[in-house]
């Protein structure tokens, strides 16, 4: 009996797909400004930010990488996907007080304005962090095909498509909180 077990559970595990969970890695990393008033913590941000696209500056900024790797072997089905792995790198951008500012009312407008960024940045990492959830998943559910070209392209396509899902989500994210000014990531 204890044979019988052994070699189903080797057939089994040979036929399916062996994937993790998607490997993640967040980062963050941080410009220092040092407004002496509230009022200077913008000229600040808008000086020091190393965050410059489309002609604009911006206070905090959030990429996301996804990569996927995976092999496939030829079989009695058809080409089958026998491991895949999906990584995610998200790096957040944001603003730091340098340790030389001691006014305590830029100190608070400071960091009420940086707790706002911040989780608008994170929401951002959370899209980097769901498309390679979605693409781990979709790549784990993937049926045989008929060669294994042809499975190669179909794992490259759904994982292109899920990316740009996200990215989708990520400008409309902006779009709906203008760039985080509704959710409190502006200052006057």
């Amino acid at each position: 009996m204890r044979l019988i077990l052994t070699i189903s559970f080797s057939l089994l595990a040979f036929s399916l797909p062996v994937g993790a969970e998607p490997t993640e890695s967040v980062e963050y990393k941080y410009y220092e400004i040092s407004p002496r008033t509230p009022y200077e913590i913008k000229p600040e941000l808008m000086r020091r930010s190393p965050i410059r696209e489309g002609g604009g500056t911006f206070n905090g900024h959030t990429d996301w990488f996804v990569d996927w790797k995976h092999q496939t072997r030829p079989g009695p089905n058809g080409c089958q996907l026998i491991d895949s792995r999906t990584s995610v790198r998200v790096i957040h951008t944001l603003p730091v007080l340098s340790s030389n500012v001691t006014d305590k009312k830029t100190i608070e407008v400071f960091n009420k304005f940086n707790a706002a960024l911040t989780q608008h940045e994170k929401n951002h990492g959370n899209n980097g962090l769901a498309a390679a959830r979605e693409i781990d998943k979709a790549l784990g559910e993937l049926q045989p095909q008929r060669d294994c070209r042809q499975l190669s392209r179909s794992i490259n396509d759904i994982a292109n498509s899920i990316i740009q899902k996200y990215i989708r989500a990520d400008n409309e994210y902006d779009r709906m909180t203008n760039n985080g000014h509704t959710e409190g990531a502006f200052i006057y």
